[in-house]
């Protein structure tokens, strides 16, 4: 048998070995940093999240260097836009919740992506009831009198969220159906924002993931916790009333969550969802995590597309009845 035939049966059967191997056997992941997208803006609970979570996550992908990218807009569809305009190659990954990762499809027509099709769950991050928080000169302490004021201005209070169709918007539209009130929407660019308007003045009522910068001015005052959006006492508020109390059947959890690009290699999704799952079991990252009142928790992927699932079904209902119309 001639020498080069020889040669090229070698090269061959190697190709075709390297091919039926792993991604993560033939080519070295992370090499280069990841871009971490988290679609709102700088100073807000999902960019607090992401930068606690940043140094254990480069500490799992053995020293890889994780760079968190603000990228804000259009209820989060921007960046999730740019995501998928990126290699699906685990490089860019998004750090989801249940705004862009469920409901912005459903009111943002121009939105370009399906939020079950196009994306690949890595895992879950953390967990969190909201808390219902109001301004100062409110004349409420807690849900009772909150929900007899609410009542009384009969749509002249003034609601903050980080935009339409975000989960601050969808859920205080929830609670004005179910309790029967009224209030005007006002939406902002992004979550730190919405604070300000509260400690301002321009509104009197904000639905919210609290951040640690939400928590101090509660605690001098400034602005007053009402209530938490759960059906029974929140460990992290523990004075603070449960909406689901006064307006029985309300009951509206955040969730946070790690997705890549559709198309990821299965081995670097493997990979990543190792690196995150070790992350957030660290105890640093559950005691910073605590201080903004949300719950640190991993899960396999498919859990995050069963949340994905489930809110894309409840928010389309509320869409549809409170006539929430994309800006």
């Amino acid at each position: 048998m001639p020498r080069t035939f020889h040669a090229r049966r070698l090269l061959a059967a190697a190709a075709a070995t390297a091919a039926a191997l792993p991604f993560a056997a033939t080519a070295a992941f992370p090499d280069k940093p990841i871009r971490l997208v988290v679609p709102y803006a700088a100073g807000g609970p999902t960019d607090a999240m992401a930068r606690i979570l940043q140094a254990p996550l480069q500490q799992a992908l053995g020293g890889a260097t994780v760079i968190v990218d603000n990228v804000p807009g259009v209820g989060g569809a921007l960046g999730a836009q740019q995501v998928l305009r990126a290699p699906a190659d685990g490089y860019t990954l998004f750090l989801g919740n249940n705004g862009p990762s469920a409901v912005t499809p459903l009111l943002q027509k121009n939105a370009g992506f399906d939020p079950v099709k196009d994306f690949v769950p890595i895992s879950m991050v953390a967990k969190s009831t909201m808390v219902l928080a109001v301004s100062a000169d409110v004349p409420a302490t807690n849900m009772s009198s909150f929900l007899e004021w609410a009542k009384k201005t009969n749509g002249k209070a003034n609601y903050a969220s980080a935009g339409v169709g975000s989960l601050g918007h969808l859920g205080t539209e929830l609670l004005i159906k179910q309790a029967g009130i009224k209030m005007t929407h006002v939406p902002y660019k992004g979550q730190a924002p919405t604070l300000n308007a509260l400690l301002g003045g321009e509104v009197q009522v904000l639905l919210t993931t609290p951040t640690e910068a939400m928590r101090g001015q509660m605690a001098t005052g400034k602005i007053k916790l009402v209530g938490v959006t759960s059906e029974t006492v929140s460990p992290h508020d523990p004075k603070a009333d449960p909406i689901g109390k006064y307006v029985p059947g309300y009951s509206l959890y955040s969730w946070f969550a790690l997705l890549a690009k559709a198309g990821t290699p299965p081995a670097v999704v493997e990979q990543l969802h190792a690196a995150v799952v070790k992350a957030v079991a660290s105890e640093d990252v559950k005691k910073r995590f605590d201080s903004l009142g949300v719950d640190a928790e991993s899960s396999a992927p498919p859990k995050v597309m069963e949340y994905v699932k489930q809110d894309v079904a409840r928010w389309s209902v509320i869409i549809r009845e409170q006539n929430i119309q994309p800006e």
